[in-house]
C-alpha cells in the first residue's frame, strides 16, 4: 500500500497524464516527421536527437546518446521471378540482415516454417533449394519466430528463403534474418504478401516451382548506433529499468511497433521527474536502438554494463504495439519473465488500483527484456490484454507498410501510461526488496526444458556464457 504522501503523488501522476496529449504530439513529430528511425538511417540520428533534446527539456540533463557497435544493413532493390513452370514476375522486399546475392532453384514449399514442418522432410529435399513458408501460425497452434525459420533453412542447406505474409492486403513483410550484434545472415532473404505466393503456387498447378530473384541489400560490418538513457535518481544504488525500443522498419513509420513504447517511455520519464528525491530506487528510462535487428541495442546496453545489473532491480519492457491499436478499447496486461513470484506481486498490485486484466508467465528471446534475463534480473513486460485477434493476425500490420500512425489511439496509450506510472511508483518507494535475481543455472535448466535453447541455437543466438 501507498503512504498517504505517495497516494497523493499518484492522483497528480494519473491526472498528468490524461489531461495532456504529449504521447501524442511526440509520436506525431518521431513518425510524420522523423520516420523509421531504422538504424543506419537519417532518421536514426534525428529520432537520437529529439529523444535527447526532449529527455533534457523534461529537466533530465543527464540524459544522453550511449552508443555502441553492430553490423548494420543497408535495404536495396529486390527482383523476383518464377521461372517454372511459367514465367512471372512479382514484387518482393528483403528482409533485414539479407547478406543480398542473386539465387535461382527450386522452390520447397515448407508451410508456416515450423520446426515439425521442416523435421517432416529430409535436409537433402531441402539442400540447394528455396525454402517459402508463411508467418501464419504452425499447425500445432505455436507462433514461431522468422529467425527460426531462417534459421532451420540454413541449417538444412537451402541457398535462398522466401517468407510470405499471412495476412491480406498486398503487404510484403520485413523483419530481421539474424542477430546483427553478432553478424548478417548467410543466405539472401526476401518477403512477399500473401497475394503473391498464392499467386505462385496456384500457377504452379501442382507441379515444381523454380525461382530466380536478385537482392542488392548489404550488411555493413563495423556500423554505430546508440541507446538513449536518462535516469531519476533514487536514494539508494538500486534501479527499475523501463523502456523499449525507438527503431522501426525502414518500409513504414513504425509506429505501433514501437515508436508506441517509446513514446509512454517519454511521458513515463515527463510526469515523474518533478518527484525527484523522493523515491527510494533510481529509475533509469532507456530507448533501446536497433532491436528490429537482432534486439541488439539492449543487448549491447548490457554487455557493457555487466556491472551494473546486479544492482537493477526490475526490469520493465514496453512494446506496446497492439496496445497502440485503434480497433476497439485495448487495456494493458503483463507476463512476468522472471522470477515466478513476480506473478503475485503484480496481482497484488492490480487488485490494490482496481485494474481488472490477466498476468501471464512465459519466456521470449525477441526483445529488450532478453539480454536482462539472461543475466538474472527480474523481468516484465507490459502488453495488451491477449486475444484471438493475436493468434490468427500475429502482428498484424507490424513489419509492413501499414505500421503507421492511422492505427494508432493516443487513447490507448494514456490508459498505459497512467497504470505503468502507478506501478513504477510502487517499485520505485517499496520498503522491502521487489524480487530476487534468478541464477544463471536456474535459466538454462528451464530453456533446455522448454525447448528453448535449441529454439536460440537454431537463431544463432545461443551464447549464454557471453552477453553478446
Amino acid at each position: 500500500m501507498l503512504t498517504e504522501r505517495h497516494f497523493k503523488i499518484e492522483k497528480e501522476l494519473i491526472g498528468e497524464v490524461w489531461q495532456t496529449s504529449q504521447i501524442y504530439e511526440n509520436m506525431l513529430v518521431l513518425a510524420d516527421e522523423i520516420g523509421s528511425r531504422f538504424a543506419g538511417t537519417p532518421s536514426e540520428k534525428q529520432a537520437q536527437k529529439y529523444l535527447v533534446n526532449k529527455l533534457k527539456e523534461y529537466g533530465y540533463e543527464n540524459a544522453r546518446a550511449s552508443p555502441f557497435n553492430y553490423n548494420g544493413w543497408k535495404r536495396g532493390s529486390v527482383t523476383l521471378k518464377m521461372t517454372a513452370p511459367v514465367e512471372r514476375k512479382f514484387d518482393a522486399i528483403s528482409l533485414a540482415m539479407s547478406p543480398g546475392g542473386t539465387v535461382e532453384a527450386d522452390v520447397i514449399n515448407l508451410g508456416t516454417g515450423s520446426p515439425e514442418e521442416f523435421e517432416a522432410v529430409k535436409p537433402e529435399d531441402v539442400k540447394g533449394k528455396i525454402v517459402l513458408c508463411s508467418s501464419a501460425t504452425s499447425p500445432t497452434g505455436k507462433r514461431v519466430h522468422r529467425r527460426t525459420k531462417y534459421g532451420y533453412a540454413v541449417k538444412y542447406g537451402a541457398v535462398g528463403f522466401i517468407f510470405m505474409n499471412h495476412n491480406p492486403g498486398q503487404l510484403a513483410p520485413t523483419g530481421s534474418l539474424r542477430p546483427s550484434y553478432r553478424m548478417g545472415g548467410e543466405i539472401p532473404g526476401i518477403g512477399v504478401s500473401l497475394e503473391t505466393g498464392s499467386l505462385m503456387l496456384r500457377l504452379a498447378k501442382g507441379k515444381p516451382v523454380k525461382a530466380k530473384f536478385t537482392d542488392k541489400s548489404k550488411v555493413i560490418p563495423d556500423s554505430k548506433s546508440a541507446n538513449i538513457v536518462a535516469e531519476l535518481p533514487g536514494r539508494i544504488d538500486e534501479w527499475i529499468v523501463v523502456g523499449g525500443h525507438y527503431d522501426g522498419h525502414d518500409i513504414a513509420q513504425g509506429a505501433m511497433d514501437n515508436l508506441s513504447g517509446t513514446a509512454v517511455t517519454l511521458e513515463l520519464a515527463r510526469v515523474l521527474k518533478p518527484y525527484e528525491g523522493m523515491f527510494k530506487r533510481g529509475i533509469r528510462f532507456i530507448c533501446f536502438g536497433c532491436e528490429e535487428i537482432g534486439v541488439t541495442g539492449s543487448t549491447c546496453y548490457v554487455a557493457d554494463h555487466l556491472d551494473q545489473m546486479e544492482n537493477i532491480a526490475m526490469m520493465v519492457n514496453l512494446e506496446l504495439g497492439g496496445l497502440a491499436f485503434k480497433e476497439g478499447m485495448k487495456h494493458a496486461a503483463f507476463t512476468v519473465y522472471q522470477p515466478p513470484e513476480m506473478m503475485e506481486w503484480l496481482e497484488e498490485f492490480l487488485n490494490e488500483v482496481a485494474y481488472p486484466t490477466s498476468i501471464h508467465t512465459g519466456m521470449s528471446a525477441a526483445s529488450d527484456h532478453w539480454p536482462f534475463v539472461m543475466q538474472g534480473v527480474p523481468a516484465i513486460y507490459m502488453h495488451e490484454e491477449p486475444s484471438m485477434r493475436q493468434l490468427v493476425q500475429g502482428r498484424g500490420w507490424g513489419h509492413t507498410t501499414a505500421d503507421c500512425m492511422d492505427k494508432v489511439d493516443p487513447r490507448n496509450l494514456q490508459e498505459g501510461a497512467m497504470l505503468m506510472a502507478r506501478l513504477l511508483l510502487r517499485m520505485a518507494t517499496q520498503r522491502k526488496k521487489i524480487a530476487k535475481h534468478t541464477p544463471l543455472k536456474k535459466i538454462l535448466g528451464y530453456l533446455e526444458k522448454s525447448g528453448m535453447k535449441k529454439t536460440l541455437e537454431i537463431q544463432l543466438k545461443w551464447h549464454p556464457d557471453s552477453p553478446r
